[in-house]
C-alpha cells in the first residue's frame, strides 16, 4: 500500500525548510510527498532575502490536481504567505473533503520578520485552524494567535485551550523557543488531557527548518493512520535525532539532518 501525503508550503531554495524539507521528511518516513507551492523565497541560512507568493488559483489546482488523481491520506500546510493563500488552501480543504490535517503555523521568522501577511492573521486563524487535526505553534506563534504571553509552562497550557477552542482537535506548543534549564518541553493538549514531551536541549545553531521537520513528521504518520497522540511521539523523538545529527550548512544557521535515520 502506498501512503501519500501532501505539503502545501513556500519553497526554501536553501533546502533546509519549506517543501524541500517536507519531501525529505516524507522520504524518510517512506512516504509518497506530493506538493503545492504557495511561494517561493529567495533564503541561505543567514536568513529570508525575499519572498514571492505563488497566485491563489494556482495553489487551489495545485491540491486539486492531485486530490482528484493521486489522493491525499494526510497533508500539511506551512508557509502560505497572503490572505488569497489561505481562502484558496480552505476552499480546497471543503472541496475535496481533505482529511488529517496538520497546520504549521508559520506566521512570524525567528527574527520576527512576518511570513504570513499581517492582514492574513485573522483569516488564517478564523478559517484554517477550525478545519485542522492537529496545529504546531511554537510560543511566539501561540502568542500572535491568543494573545496570551507565554513564559512558562502554565501559560502555555491557557493558550493550548485557547487554541483548542477555535477548533484545533489537538494543539501542541512547542517549548523550543522557551528552554527550562537544560531541557525543551513540548506540551500537547488532546481530548481534554495534557501531555508533556520532555528531551534535552541540544545546543547547536543548526536548528532551520524545526517547526517544518516537525509537522511534516506528524503528518507523515497520520498518513499510515497511525494514532494522533502515537504520531506526535514518534514525530517528536525524529526530529531530535534530526537536531542531534544536524548539518552545518552556510554561515549561519544550518539545517537538520532529515535523513538522519537512513543514512
Amino acid at each position: 500500500m502506498v501512503h501519500k501525503a501532501l505539503s502545501i508550503a513556500g519553497s526554501d531554495n536553501s533546502g533546509g525548510a519549506g517543501i524541500q524539507a517536507d519531501l525529505k521528511v516524507f522520504s524518510a518516513f517512506g512516504v509518497y510527498g506530493m506538493s503545492a507551492i504557495t511561494s517561493i523565497t529567495v533564503q541561505d541560512s543567514l536568513g529570508v532575502k525575499s519572498s514571492h507568493p505563488v497566485p491563489a488559483d494556482i495553489v487551489f489546482r495545485q491540491i486539486q490536481s492531485v486530490a482528484e488523481d493521486i489522493g491525499v491520506d494526510a497533508f500539511k500546510t506551512g508557509m502560505l504567505q497572503t490572505e488569497e493563500n489561505v481562502l484558496a488552501v480552505y476552499q480546497a480543504v471543503k472541496d475535496f473533503k481533505l482529511k488529517n490535517f496538520v497546520v504549521d503555523t508559520v506566521i512570524k521568522s525567528k527574527n520576527g520578520t512576518f511570513l504570513l501577511d499581517k492582514n492574513a492573521v485573522e483569516t488564517f486563524i478564523k478559517k484554517i485552524i477550525p478545519v485542522c487535526d492537529v496545529v504546531t505553534p511554537n510560543t511566539d506563534e501561540a502568542e500572535v494567535i491568543t494573545g496570551i504571553r507565554i513564559r512558562n509552562i502554565q501559560q502555555m497550557k491557557k493558550a493550548a485551550v485557547e487554541i483548542s477552542k477555535i477548533g484545533a482537535k489537538t494543539v501542541i506548543i512547542k517549548g523550543g523557543h522557551l528552554p527550562l534549564k537544560d531541557k525543551v518541553v513540548d506540551l500537547v493538549y488532546h481530548k481534554g488531557d495534557f501531555l508533556f514531551l520532555e528531551y534535552p536541549l541540544v545546543k547547536t545553531k543548526n536548528t532551520h527548518g524545526t517547526g517544518c521537520t516537525f509537522s511534516a513528521a506528524i503528518t507523515a504518520c497520520l498518513s499510515k493512520s497511525i494514532e494522533t497522540v502515537k504520531s506526535i511521539r514518534i514525530a517528536r523523538a525524529y526530529v531530535q535525532g534530526a537536531i542531534e545529527n544536524s548539518l552545518s550548512t552556510g554561515k549561519g544557521t544550518g539545517s537538520l539532518n532529515h535523513l538522519w535515520t537512513v543514512l
